[in-house]
Formats: structure tokens, sequence, C-alpha cells
């Protein structure tokens, strides 16, 4: 059965579960966006619902570039074998990233009998196909859930699991591994096993468990430097290079934290709220809120300098006129002091 009128402004997931529900599907689908881990489930989900994975006569699969289009063009042209259509999975083919005008057209004319569901990292929405794909099926974008999403979806997971996380505990969680679904869902796995013995999660379990990521050491070392905490933000420093990440590395991330703190400031003072401040910064609108309160500890003149000794200390690493680990050391302990 096709499914029926599309929506504008379309929740991707809520757009694949009515479907599913329905038993309504279109003849192709186009998933994408930052969020891996729901395009990835999204993408089984889907699956699962129209067809048999294991049914090598009404399945096939198209992965990589070097794929020609023209032969899922013949797969789907083949009426289907004891089955109410034949599926293609393509996956990572950059088909919308080139032209491929004669492929376009040709999915128009495919059979009620086929579909097609394609997964891409990069979409470009000039592309002829993704206006095809969009026009006769469903181009559905994945991104990042909001804070309040994200925190329910935290808490299914473990609820799924005879377990509780107090709403403190998912703070961490998330500000330990970031907003990517893939590590939240790792860090939620070990928890797991963790606590294998109890139902509660707590903070101490996060904080005990959770390494986290270079991004949140930095936050937490920027904190520290906005505190004047030198021993603790040098401590981080030094767990960051035992994480065997490089100085240089570490260096960017520096000025790429106060350079966000910076534009925060500058969004806050020209009375702009957290939705739109997030659109400026390319960031969840979760986020906004940590940096509108970290950068309460500065003014837009002090972050402005804070940014030129970020540049100067990385002049003289590509001048070689420093050691990297110490020359960014010495940052650390100006910036502290």
């Amino acid at each position: 059965m096709a499914a029926g009128k599309k929506q504008s402004g379309k929740d991707a997931m809520a757009v694949i579960n009515e479907h599913i529900k329905n038993e309504s599907y279109a003849p192709v689908y186009l998933l994408y966006g930052d969020e891996t881990y729901l395009v990835n489930q999204y993408r089984d989900k889907l699956l699962s619902a129209v067809t048999d994975r294991e049914d090598n006569m009404n399945f096939a699969k198209f992965a990589g570039e070097k794929i020609d289009p023209m032969e899922i063009i013949g797969f789907c042209e083949t009426m289907p074998f004891f089955a109410d259509r034949r599926v293609v999975l393509a996956e990572g083919t950059g088909l919308f990233k080139k032209s491929c005008e004669e492929f376009a057209e040709r999915i128009k004319e495919l059979p009620d009998t086929s579909l097609i569901l394609f997964v891409e990292s990069e979409v470009d929405k000039r592309n002829k196909l993704y206006k095809t794909v969009d026009k006769l099926g469903e181009a559905l974008c994945f991104e990042t859930p909001n804070e309040k999403t994200l925190a329910v979806w935290v808490k299914g997971m473990f609820k799924g699991e005879g377990k509780r996380i107090t709403d403190d505990a998912i703070r961490s969680l998330i500000e330990h591994t970031g907003s990517d679904m893939n590590s939240i869902k790792n860090e939620i796995d070990k928890l797991i096993s963790y606590t294998v013995d109890r139902e509660d999660v707590t903070v101490s379990d996060v904080e005990a468990l959770c390494v986290g990521n270079s991004e949140g050491h930095i936050f937490e070392m920027i904190d520290a430097i906005s505190r004047k905490q030198q021993d603790r933000a040098l401590h981080l420093y030094h767990e960051l290079l035992e994480n065997r990440e490089p100085a240089m590395r570490i260096l960017f991330l520096i000025a790429r934290q106060y350079d966000l703190l910076l534009k925060t400031k500058m969004c806050l003072a020209e009375n702009k709220n957290y939705a739109d401040t997030a659109s400026v910064l390319g960031i969840p609108s979760w986020s906004v809120k940590k940096y509108a309160e970290q950068c309460r500890n500065y003014s837009e003149q002090e972050l402005k300098k804070i940014m030129e000794a970020c540049q100067d200390t990385d002049y003289k690493l590509k001048t070689s006129q420093a050691s990297d680990v110490v020359a960014v050391e010495v940052l650390l302990i100006s910036l502290s002091r």
C-alpha cells in the first residue's frame, strides 16, 4: 500500500513509525543526517517491516561508491518471487553528491512491487536524485535530539533493562560523552553491566565508569580555568596527554571552545534566545545553556584576549618556537593564574 500525504517539517522517526503502523510505504526512502545511531536504527526498523534480509530472491544490498546504479534498476524491475515486493538497500553510494540524471529518471518508472532504501552520510539537496526521492518518497534527515528527548531516550534504555537512573546522572552521562547517541549507548551498556547487582544508577556510577570524550575534558578544563583552579586544569590536561591526545589537537579544542563562548556571549548580548543562538553556533540547543553559564565568568574583552593568546601559542608551535606540550601547559598556567 502506498504512503499517504507527505508532511512539511517532517519528524523522520514519526514518519517511519507511521508508515510501519499503517503498513503504507513509500516507493523510495533516503535516510541521512548527523545522528548515525538513529539512521541505522530506523534503517533496520524499516527493513524488518518490509522484507526478510535473508531472502536473497527479493532483497539486495548495494554499498560503496563503485556500484552501478543501473543494477538497482534491473533488480527492481524483476517481479518479486512469492513476496509483496523486491527491496533494495543502497548504502554510502555517493549518488546524492554527483550527477546521475538517468538514474533519477528511471526511478520514476519503477513498478509498485519495488522499494528502495538509500542510506547516506552526505547529500546535496540541489542534486536531481535528491529532489526526485523527496518528491516520490521520503527524504528524511536524522538530527541529534534536544536535551529533553535525549534524556527520555536514556531513561528508557535503562528502564528496558529494569533499572532506574537519576536526572542528575543523565546530565552527567551526556556531559561526559557528548550528544552522539552511539557514544551514549556504549556508556549505557557499560553502566548496565557495572550495576548488574542493583536497580539504581547514580552520578557516582557515571563518574566512576565513563571516561568521557576529549571535548568533555576540555569543557571541564575551561571551567577549572575560569575558577582559577590551576591544579585541576593541569590535571585534566595531563589526563588528555596520557590518553594519547596530541597537544596540538588539545590547543585546537581549547581555542574552539573559547570561540564558542565568545560567540555565545555576543549572541546573548543581542538578546538572542537559546534556540537562535544554537542556530548561529551550529550546536544542539541544549548545549547553549552550558555555554551561557560558562561565559558569564568572562567579559567579551577577556574572551577576545584569550583567543589572541591561543592564536599566539598556535603560531609559536607552527614556527617551532616552542615545544607543543610545554607551550600548551604554559598557556593553561597563564589563563588560570
